[in-house]
């Protein structure tokens, strides 16, 4: 959360009411607080709180609307998950930790999310012989242990013996005392300390691996689809679509100056890839989780031509869709109302458009250089097709539905082939240039005699239609709000 001044203050959410602490309503930061602070709402002491990261920009994680749960594995099958048990100490599990052996903080577990009172009690609870939860780890294929469930215990701990805070505690005898301050007895109890750790092994099946890893994140702190694809998914495919995400031409696109802290980008490079790939013909009915799961899978062991053909055709389709759109790209517009006749363009970007989007100017599907050609007039087209009833509610209602998938890719394809095929029979649409002339010359919308806005709220309709052997020239040319166009009740324009 921004300040007044523009500083970042972190927010805290407590664990069982979800009540967010907002600095911006007390004078102080919430670990600067008294020790006896409670929730103000379910009166929660400050140990339940955790941090509430702060989004980096606007870009929105799926939630995969309308989509039905996969069903579990059938457990009559055979064995499919192999593990081990142990109970090493604190301190061998920070000398794994150190030498980087056992990593807490793989890219599908990026945040430290526990304010220092909820560290705190952890310690404090370790030094009372209370029992702490098990972890879960899993094996990569090079037998490097990941943490999947625990990260935030085994932090903790790792970070106070490492001395980087200080107990905030009730206790006057513990409270303030880092690591070092503390009796040798008491130290040689936190680093002998000993916890219950599962291994998931590298021979598991990832299907039941991924299972696993869902059921474990089913808390407050849950890891989202793709970081849970990320950590079951491990390998040179997996790298190669990070290392694509990571890419300075597809950051600009999505309005990121970074990588999304929850690799949401990552995903829509994955979105991107399953439908080069498997077409949306394939794509399943309110599953698009399991789309891109299978995208994963059938990539387990990808040689390096397959991989660099897919790079040069994504970098092709983002270059393209940068062309056509600019700064307008992924974005969807939206007409105006009968109140108000002005459109504007969303500011989020719309996951269901940037599948078309790029699927569409792959180029297996179009030539490059045809639609460098015909910018302006497939921008005219697809704004057109965005304001359309049926196309707007695919990209907003039960967006999954395979028959929505597959028509939504229908009318998008549809939109291509009318603006890049039969071009002998002369241009269908004006172009940029004649809007902006008769723009300029008197923005006023021929059917409601209303200022016209914004050039891409302009719609040149032809009063003779091109249907009926119209002209696309200026004097068989209307300038109109796009929403008068599309609601006009006698088919054409009024001149």
């Amino acid at each position: 959360m921004a300040s007044d001044s523009g500083t970042i203050r972190t927010e805290y959410r407590c664990d069982d009411c979800g009540y967010v602490f907002s600095p911006a309503d007390y004078s102080d930061d919430f670990d600067s607080l008294p020790t006896e602070w409670t929730c103000p709402q379910c009166q929660a002491g400050k140990d339940h709180f955790q941090v509430v990261v702060p989004p980096t920009n606007d870009l929105e994680e799926e939630n995969h609307s309308g989509e039905v749960p996969d069903e579990a594995p059938d457990p009559s099958g055979p064995r499919r998950l192999y593990t081990s048990a142990s109970t090493p100490d604190f301190a061998g599990l920070q000398r794994r930790w150190k030498k980087g052996a056992l990593d807490t903080q793989p890219d599908f577990q990026r945040y430290e999310v526990w304010s220092d009172q909820k560290k705190s009690a952890l310690i404090e609870s370790i030094l009372l012989d209370l029992p702490i939860p098990q972890v879960f780890l899993a094996q990569d294929d090079n037998g490097k242990a990941v943490v999947i469930d625990g990260q935030q215990r085994l932090t903790a701990v790792f970070r106070y013996l490492d001395g980087d805070f200080a107990l905030k505690l009730a206790n006057p005898r513990l409270t303030g005392k880092r690591f070092k301050d503390l009796s040798e007895e008491l130290q040689t109890r936190i680093e002998d300390a000993k916890i219950s750790v599962v291994e998931v092994l590298k021979e598991s099946d990832p299907e039941i691996r991924y299972l696993l890893f869902q059921r474990l994140n089913e808390g407050s702190v849950s890891l989202n689809d793709q970081e849970l694809r990320n950590s079951v998914f491990r390998g040179p495919y997996n790298d190669f679509i990070k290392e694509l995400a990571s890419e300075k031409t597809w950051l600009k696109l999505l309005g990121l100056k970074e990588r999304h802290k929850r690799m949401v980008d990552v995903e829509l490079v994955l979105r991107y890839m399953a439908f080069r790939e498997q077409t949306y013909l394939k794509h399943p009915d309110k599953k698009t989780g399991k789309f891109l799961d299978r995208q994963m899978t059938l990539n387990a062991n990808p040689t390096h031509s397959s991989m660099e053909e897919a790079r040069k055709d994504f970098r092709t389709a983002v270059e393209l869709v940068q062309t056509v759109f600019g700064e307008r790209a992924l974005r969807r517009y939206l007409p105006g109302g009968e109140s108000d006749h002005r459109g504007a363009w969303e500011s989020r970007i719309n996951r269901a458009l940037i599948d078309v989007e790029l699927w569409g100017f792959s180029p297996e599907r179009n030539e490059k250089g045809l639609v460098v050609k015909n910018a302006d007039a497939i921008r005219e087209a697809a704004i057109e097709l965005m304001i359309s009833p049926e196309f707007s509610a695919l990209l907003t209602y039960s967006t999954s539905e395979k028959k929505r998938v597959e028509r939504r890719f229908e009318l998008w394809k549809n939109m291509l082939d009318s603006v890049l095929k039969n071009q002998d029979q002369g241009a269908r649409a004006f172009s940029r240039t004649t809007k902006e002339d008769a723009f300029k010359t008197d923005p006023t919308c021929a059917i409601c005699s209303q200022k016209i806005q914004s050039i891409d709220d302009a719609h040149m309709d032809h009063m003779i239609p091109f249907s009926k052997g119209g002209s696309t020239t200026w004097d068989n040319a209307a300038l109109t709000h796009r929403y008068c166009n599309l609601h006009k009740s006698d088919g054409t324009p009024s001149a």
